[in-house]
């Protein structure tokens, strides 16, 4: 009886999501569960199409598992039941919502909400897109931040106010323990990366959240004593989207981050912008290491050209695997190298 947790080592953008889209077809749980809140998505390929998921877990495709959002959860409605259409502020286009729960066709027998989950309104969303502080910081405006406020407020709206919700609604603290006691195993996917963390992140440049492994575990109320492995996903270089949000080392050549963006799906799944690139920094991963307590070590990416690997800051993809070998065994967590990802599709994921 275990828990296993995967967790971005960057500022996100690791491509978590494809690694818990292989974690969840081919390992050995009975439950995936994710505490989720609408201002971050993780992309998995659905029939050839990239999908942004931003409240299910990517292992929502193996039609096995239970799936639960936890009770630490923000809910955007439109993005998790209904659909219909939104603005995005920082690129000025117009996109259809796809609704996570008719998409990958989740009944109430396959899906549990907790009952302490909360809304995301309209209102937050409007909130938060007119305020020009949190704008000009990147914000992609979902409301989040507002309804955290409204939450520290007493004044939080839960699942249960609305009925179409209502028949999956469930306690996932008792589910969670039940498996355990019976001896499952369980697959927990968490959002963004540990330096967008609010205390330990490039503050102010960072997320409504702290981010680390205990922190994620208390959000859906899991003690330290059941982890079995923290998988902590990182690739050869560093993504951000915030114009302003400092990076050491950043890549500034053209046709390597035209490279990115086309061949590493660089835009976000949520906000659609471009990402800026900068160098891998061992000295972050380190920390995030220890950060996290991660034993295992995913890697996304790895199908670099030799000149993207040169501006990287490497000769190529052995010389990178070296490095961040050392860079584990200065840590006392020494968290092994595990999976690979060659391209974006399942296929690609091989064991290093």
């Amino acid at each position: 009886m275990s828990v296993d947790i995967i967790i971005g080592g960057q500022r996100g953008d690791e491509g978590k999501g494809l690694f818990c889209q292989y974690l969840g077809l081919n390992g050995d749980y009975s439950l995936s569960v994710r505490s989720a809140s609408p201002q971050a998505g993780h992309s998995i390929y659905i029939d050839g199409k990239r999908v942004g998921l931003v409240h299910m877990p990517c292992a929502a495709v193996n039609p096995n598992l239970r799936i639960l959002i936890g009770g630490g959860s923000f809910i955007d409605t439109r993005k998790l039941l209904y659909g219909g259409q939104d603005f995005r502020p920082h690129t000025g286009e117009t996109i259809t919502i796809i609704p996570e729960i008719p998409t990958l066709g989740l009944t109430p027998e396959r899906l549990g909400i907790d009952f302490r989950a909360k809304l995301v309104t309209q209102n937050h969303i409007d909130g938060e897109r007119a305020n020009p502080r949190l704008m000009k910081l990147g914000s992609i405006g979902s409301g989040v931040n507002m309804a955290k406020h409204d939450l520290v407020d007493k004044e939080a709206v839960f699942m249960t106010s609305d009925s179409n919700l209502l028949p999956y609604k469930t306690d996932t603290i008792k589910e969670m323990y039940d498996a355990l006691e019976k001896g499952k195993h369980i697959l927990f996917e968490t959002d963004h990366g540990i330096d967008l963390c609010q205390h330990f992140g490039f503050f102010p440049y960072t997320t409504a959240r702290t981010i680390n492994t205990s922190a994620y575990l208390g959000e859906i109320g899991m003690s330290l004593r059941y982890v079995r492995d923290v998988h902590l996903i990182i690739k050869p270089y560093i993504t951000a989207v915030a114009k302003k949000a400092p990076m050491a080392n950043e890549i500034t050549n053209k046709k390597v981050l035209e490279e990115l963006i086309r061949h590493g799906g660089e835009t976000g799944s949520v906000s659609g912008r471009p990402r800026r690139a900068a160098q891998f920094d061992s000295e972050r991963f380190i920390h995030n290491i220890r950060m996290s307590g991660a034993s295992k070590i995913d890697i996304s990416h790895l199908d670099l050209s030799e000149r993207t690997w040169d501006f990287c800051g490497f000769k190529n993809q052995s010389d990178f695997l070296n490095r961040i070998a050392n860079d584990c065994k200065k840590t006392y967590e020494n968290p092994k190298l595990y999976l690979g990802s060659y391209g974006p599709e399942l296929k690609d994921v091989k064991l290093i």
